[in-house]
């Protein structure tokens, strides 16, 4: 979910798009009394089938008046959108990343749904039901966060047959001086396998963790400890807190031992490919129920097994860091939220988006749990898309998910996500826009130091001082100061001071 965007070229998105796109027939604009939603759709694979796709989705919403074009997008898809919204093009039904939201409500570029959700919208209003307070802003909500694992929990993954090997059960590794322990008593018996990484690029072992902090937005620029849950909110810099220098001296303790990957912060490979490779023990992540089947995948079966070091935790970020919306380019607003409608509550459609036509691109086996069709692949489906996190609700009954998930694994999400702590603050969203520079310059120091302190890599004594100096010279004081007025002036509107 953190792959972010390069540069994507016009002529290709054209070529794209032209290629995606069904000749339909017919006013666009609805003269045929059927609204045509542009709709667009990102691709994780191969997609030649997608007009197969489309003409089924259309015949069961045709009953709405509506029916779907779908323009096929790569991971560059938000400036192929702010090219088409800046460009007058119609396009109705969009993904927002939560770190591009607070921008695109501030420059127009969102319709707000409110209304809508009280009217038209109100299957897709219930469904969501308080999660859309991460998307609200002064009060209207722009934009719909997807229903998948809303809250975020931190630990570790790690090779199952190692672990058992040497006498350790995973569900008693719930702290990090277990996890020392074992690091400690296996690593010079398996000299051949790296005791520790962070999983995926961008990621410290720090940070993935044990994470206790709402970081008040998608950077970590001002942040609530405890988890949001101390009234009054007192926002603090977490680099220059006691809890971060004890967890970067034990990482760089850990480094120093040998039990860190030494290429952490360039390495390309994810921590299941090395586990499928032979080379590691385990790897720091964003758990969530399942994500150990899904690892075991990647690691090429070799079986992995997950363990949370800290309680799930929800925060405005995470709730809200996968949303769809509506654009200004919209021509009918209410039209397109009978489409939005089905994704979150129409298994059939939900399911059509996501694996393609029953019987020749998937088939269940079981209610709940669907695989390739006979003699098909990921070489040669026509329609691969494997992101159920990306489309409307993944959670709702009748979706499937994917063949290594467990067979309840959407209720074990749902279990996942009642029973999690959410952030008091949870709702809150920062506005930028008086500290635009200085977010601008904290940030450039975050990334200088920021991985290689949270893999190990650097001297905690001679470096850690710099950083939050560094910080402090850059602005960080005026970012933390301006969120506790913003955070302040909300929680008094909210009653909770």
């Amino acid at each position: 979910m953190k792959k972010r965007i390069g540069v994507f070229l016009r002529g290709v998105a054209c070529c794209l798009m032209l290629a995606a796109l069904v000749a339909c027939g017919g006013d666009k604009s609805g003269g045929d009394g059927v609204y045509t939603i542009n709709m667009m759709l990102l691709s994780n694979g191969t997609t030649p089938d997608v007009a197969e796709v489309q003409a089924a989705v259309n015949e069961r919403i045709k009953e709405d008046g509506i029916k779907v074009e779908f323009v096929i997008m790569d991971w560059s898809f938000v400036e192929q959108i702010n090219l088409m919204v800046s460009g007058g093009e119609k396009i109705d039904f969009i993904p927002v990343w939560g770190g591009d939201l607070g921008n695109d409500v501030a420059q127009g570029k969102l319709l707000p749904l409110s209304k809508l959700l009280d009217g038209v919208g109100k299957p897709t209003k219930d469904t969501l039901g308080e999660y859309l307070q991460g998307t609200t802003f002064k009060g209207e909500v722009y934009a719909l966060p997807t229903i998948r694992d809303m809250p975020q929990s931190f630990g570790i993954c790690a090779r199952e047959d190692i672990l058992l090997k040497y006498g350790y059960n995973i569900k008693d590794l719930t702290t990090v001086e277990k996890w020392e322990e074992v690091f400690t008593n296996i690593a010079p018996k398996e000299p051949e396998i790296t005791m520790l990484y962070t999983q995926g690029s961008g990621n410290d072992i720090i940070q993935q963790m044990l994470q206790d902090y709402d970081s008040l937005g998608m950077d970590s620029n001002g942040v609530l400890m405890n988890r949001g849950q101390d009234i009054p909110f007192k926002v603090v810099n977490y680099y220059d807190t006691p809890e971060y220098e004890q967890r970067a001296r034990m990482i760089r303790r850990w480094y120093q031992n040998g039990w860190i990957v030494k290429d952490a912060t360039t390495n390309p490979q994810g921590g299941s490919l090395q586990v499928g490779a032979g080379k590691l023990l385990a790897f720091t992540s964003n758990l969530k129920p399942g994500f150990d089947a899904q690892s075991s995948l990647g690691a090429s079966g070799v079986k992995m097994v997950q363990v949370d070091l800290a309680p799930a935790v929800g925060y405005t970020s995470n709730v809200a860091s996968i949303n769809w919306g509506i654009p200004i380019t919209c021509k009918n607003p209410e039209k397109t939220m009978l489409l939005i409608n089905r994704l979150y509550t129409d298994p059939v459609v939900w399911n059509l988006i996501n694996w393609g036509i029953e019987g020749k691109h998937y088939v269940k086996m079981n209610d709940h749990i669907a695989t390739y069709a006979p003699g098909v692949d990921a070489s040669n489906s026509g329609y691969v898309m494997n992101l159920s996190w990306f489309y409307g609700n993944s959670l709702m009954d009748g979706g499937l998910m994917w063949e290594g998930n467990e067979y309840d694994v959407n209720e074990q999400m749902k279990e996942f996500n009642r029973t999690a702590i959410f952030s008091k603050a949870m709702g809150f969203n920062f506005d930028s826009t008086p500290v635009r520079n200085a977010i601008t310059s904290v940030q450039n120091v975050i990334n200088e130091y920021r991985l290689a302190m949270g893999a190990g890599m650097l001297d905690v004594n001679e470096n850690l001082p710099k950083f939050r100096k560094a910080m402090k010279d850059a602005g960080v004081d005026e970012i933390v100061a301006e969120k506790q007025k913003q955070l302040d002036a909300w929680a008094h509107e909210k009653g909770l001071y």
